[in-house]
């Protein structure tokens, strides 16, 4: 009987922070959608919301694979309150192929695929600094493909 209860207790725990997490993606997935999605525009969006929750001091990939001869775009997004995303696209040797340092940190990347393979997306979100609250919030990362007739 003495079981009973912190199973209980720790069922509901479980259910507790799985709902708090459920809510978090809920809410990703709907930055996602409505905040970034957007910064895609004309390209046609491949269907994939890759969102989460990152805090400072966090890094994260996403491998992806593009074909040679298309037209990407790129788009790295997160909420407001965090500093700015330091994005880099690699190749699958690991090569930086781009490193939004290099371009005033921007979160949206037009590029031509020079071969069919993967390709590695790095994000690393700063860290705080000494004596700093830590700030998290959802980031998006979205791709989309020019369509065939506005090729140039």
């Amino acid at each position: 009987m003495k079981l009973v209860v912190p199973v209980r207790l720790l069922s509901i725990v479980f259910l507790v922070l799985l709902t708090a997490f459920g809510h978090t993606q809920a809410q990703c997935l709907s930055f996602a959608r409505n905040i970034a999605k957007p910064l895609l525009d004309p390209y046609i969006h491949d269907g994939n919301y890759n969102a989460t929750y990152m805090e400072e001091g966090e890094s994260a990939e996403l491998y992806k694979t593009f074909f040679k001869g298309e037209n990407y775009r790129l788009v790295v997004s997160g909420v407001d309150e965090l500093p700015q995303i330091h994005i880099r696209l690699l190749d699958d040797q690991r090569n930086v192929m781009f490193d939004n340092l290099n371009h005033n940190f921007v979160n949206v990347w037009n590029f031509t695929a020079e071969n069919t393979g993967t390709m590695i997306v790095h994000i690393k979100i700063p860290d705080a600094g000494e004596n700093k609250k830590i700030i998290g919030g959802c980031i998006a990362i979205l791709f989309g493909v020019e369509a065939e007739g506005k090729r140039r």
